[in-house]
């Protein structure tokens, strides 16, 4: 028996059909995606699947004693609870005695109240419980758990919805868009959690190098029917392919049959036999059948205004806040068809700098100065320039009703919005109503309608949906004019960006030349070069009286080991200035990164040599 399984179930909002008498099961220990466009019903399946299955209704039938885990793509707080308080709100008896356990470390306690809480914690047996709650919270770095919800950023709220996650023990673990505000580091460590557990999963997600590291099933919800697929993600794109074609062909069948049907029936035949009726019978349920036709797909493709000869310059810009430098002294000069993203860990400064360069914020010093030609396209996190009050059309019909396209000709805005699967029956709803994806969809028209020739996108992976994240990558790499993109989407930067502004320490951006792999497969070499280097102090036990010490040529080889340790590592800090180069070319960096490959396994080789003299000294 599947662990769950949905049956028949049909789901309408107003006039809209989501999805209709769908049916899946999910096994034990399964890791299953669900996919499909903004809109189609994905978040709406899950919210059904966690009521249902705790209703028990006819629809969901689950495994007796079945414990679902559910993570929202918000999770929902009390504003006024510390982070303590939300972690531990199950109020049972092991959640309470854990969190007074940690109250009572966070403030100043006596002898006697810290004892009769360890009494405690050893009665429930929460010490395992304990263990692996205070693991997950210091893999996060989630350290001051005196801070109120109401303080912390989007970011924040996600990774501790996923600590809790990993505390209790469950059966099945639903999570909608988890991936969605936390950062890179993040990301692998819920990557490497997902694998290192048991515990089946089902979830929505639209990060294409999560899907095929982590999944081994996908539903695809289409034209309000569920496809299921075996395998990852590349296994999804495989099978797609197939069942569209195949789909193709029956269609193409089908018209071919109507032809000739359609023919007879010009013909005038009389409708006196039986044969002849169900002959037309079966004509007109051809005529009226329900087609299951790909939708067609989004197309992007702007004019794009002309940048002149000056586009952005950004001189010794610095910007604070509450005493903290975020950005310190940075400077660079834009050229033509550049596409930079921009990488740092969540509140580094990342948004603060669009807005500086977008003039949404001022510098504490240094200056921007912007091309007279320069015009912002602005996608920001939260789509905050979308009334909900509005209809599609008041709000598109606000910035323009004509956009002309890449190839010179001009379309309305309405049929604009058709390309972005927003059909004129829907021109009317209001977008309060639309999900979290459409919205999203909606403010990239609106942006496309002001024409822009500098784009900067924060955080556009969001919400939006897989096909319309393929096509929107598509467009970018034929845009003519600049790009800028905050993301922590690892496959989106890969496609499409090829230089990197990385924020570090103290507010200092340093430049990349490659793509996010490049940098991250750099990041991997730096830090084993780092753990195999030579300690600053060095602790040496006093040589015992049965030690003979180094020979004279082992004392030899010891000295000569320490100026070829410091002469590699020179070496490894002029190769990774190349990588930071702009200047470097292709061919140079690829030289480099074979040179660095060989020079750290040297440098690995003579450190174990030297630590094995050292001690033996």
């Amino acid at each position: 028996m599947p662990l769950l399984s949905v049956q028949n179930l049909t789901c309408t909002q107003g006039a809209k059909t989501l999805f209709e008498t769908i049916s899946c099961a999910i096994d034990e220990g399964e890791k299953v995606a669900l996919i499909g466009i903004n809109g189609s019903g994905k978040s709406t399946l899950l919210n059904h699947i966690v009521t249902m299955a705790s209703e028990r209704q006819a629809h969901i039938i689950t495994q007796q004693g079945l414990k679902i885990t559910y993570l929202p793509q918000m999770p929902l707080f009390n504003p006024e609870d510390t982070i303590l308080d939300h972690l531990f709100s199950s109020e049972t008896p092991t959640s309470n005695v854990i969190r007074n356990y940690h109250c009572c470390l966070e403030k100043p306690h006596n002898d006697t109240e810290l004892t009769a809480l360890l009494s405690q914690m050893d009665l429930h047996q929460a010490w395992d419980y304990e263990a692996r709650v205070s693991s997950v919270l210091s893999e996060l770095q989630i350290t001051n758990l005196t801070q109120k919800m109401k303080t912390l950023s989007g970011g924040m709220i996600k990774k501790i919805g996923l600590a809790q996650l990993f505390f209790e023990e469950t059966d099945l673990l639903i999570m909608d868009e988890p991936t969605n505000h936390l950062d890179i580091e993040t990301i692998a460590w819920l990557e490497t959690m997902l694998k290192r557990i048991n515990t089946t999963l089902l979830m929505v997600t639209h990060d294409r190098y999560f899907l095929d590291k982590i999944c081994t099933k996908i539903f695809e919800i289409d034209q309000q029917t569920l496809f299921t697929y075996r395998g990852n993600y590349q296994s999804f794109l495989e099978q797609k392919a197939e069942r569209v074609l195949s789909q193709q062909k029956a269609e193409d069948s089908i018209q071919a049959i109507m032809r000739v049907e359609l023919e007879w029936l010009k013909r005038g035949p009389k409708a006196r036999s039986t044969k002849q009726k169900a002959r037309k019978q079966r004509i007109e349920d051809m005529q009226n059948r329900d087609t299951r036709t790909e939708e067609t797909p989004i197309e992007l493709g702007v004019a794009g205004r002309r940048l002149g000869k000056k586009i952005l310059e950004l001189k010794n810009v610095t910007k604070s806040f509450d005493n903290r430098i975020l950005i310190n002294q940075f400077s660079y000069t834009f050229k033509h068809n550049e596409k930079i993203g921009i990488l740092g860990p969540n509140g580094a400064g990342k948004t603060t700098l669009f807005n500086l360069v977008s003039e949404r914020l001022l510098p504490d010093k240094g200056e921007v100065d912007i091309g007279v030609n320069t015009v912002w396209g602005y996608f920001d996190q939260h789509s905050q320039d979308l009334n909900p009050a509005l209809t599609i059309y008041e709000h598109i019909h606000q910035i323009g009703t004509v956009i002309t396209l890449h190839d010179g000709t001009q379309i309305s805005a309405t049929k604009l919005l058709e390309r972005f699967l927003f059909p004129s029956s829907a021109l009317k709803t209001q977008i309060g109503k639309l999900s979290g994806g459409e919205k999203r969809r909606l403010h990239l028209v609106s942006m496309l309608l002001t024409n822009p020739n500098f784009l900067l996108f924060d955080e556009p992976t969001n919400d939006l949906d897989i096909t319309t994240l393929s096509i929107l990558e598509d467009f970018l790499l034929t845009f003519s004019g600049c790009v800028m993109i905050i993301s922590h989407d690892r496959y989106f930067m890969d496609r499409v960006v090829d230089q990197l502004l990385v924020f570090n320490s103290n507010g200092i951006i340093t430049h990349f030349a490659g793509t996010y792999s490049d940098y991250a497969a750099l990041q991997k070499e730096n830090e084993k070069t780092a753990k195999s280097k030579i300690p600053v102090t060095k602790t040496v036990s006093p040589p015992s009286t049965e030690k003979k010490g180094l020979t004279n040529a082992e004392q030899n080889e010891f000295k000569k080991l320490e100026a070829d340790i410091i002469t590699l590592e020179e070496e490894t800090k002029r190769l990774n200035m190349l990588f930071s180069n702009i200047k470097t070319s292709t061919q140079e960096f690829e030289k480099a990164g074979k040179d660095l490959k060989e020079i750290t396994q040297k440098l690995d080789s003579k450190v174990e040599r030297w630590e094995h003299l050292a001690r033996e000294s």
